[in-house]
């Protein structure tokens, strides 16, 4: 189910984040990093709730954001990695 962009938005105001997340294997060879994630979760910092985000949902409001923290980790075969994402401050309500 998709998550009205207008509620994303109002957390993303009160200083909540979307984290992104992906899995690669470190076997094939180097790719740039893909589009879309594996995952993304809209994380609140005013009750620290999370609800899960669909591509859909991301791509919503991804003009809207910046990716302010990147992370990448190997383990055994498998590079997993993520972003933290928050709202512009060039935004207009």
């Amino acid at each position: 189910m998709r998550i009205p962009e207008n509620a994303i938005l109002s957390t993303l105001k009160n200083g909540g984040c979307i984290k992104s997340f992906y899995r690669r294997s470190t076997r094939s060879p180097r790719q740039e990093k893909s589009v879309l994630a594996d995952g993304y979760v809209l994380e609140s910092s005013v009750d620290g709730d999370e609800i899960i985000l669909s591509h859909a949902d991301f791509l919503s409001v991804k003009t809207k954001l910046a990716e302010t923290e990147t992370w990448e980790q190997v383990v055994g075969s498998t590079l997993f990695g993520g972003s933290s994402w928050m709202l512009r401050s060039d935004v207009d309500d």
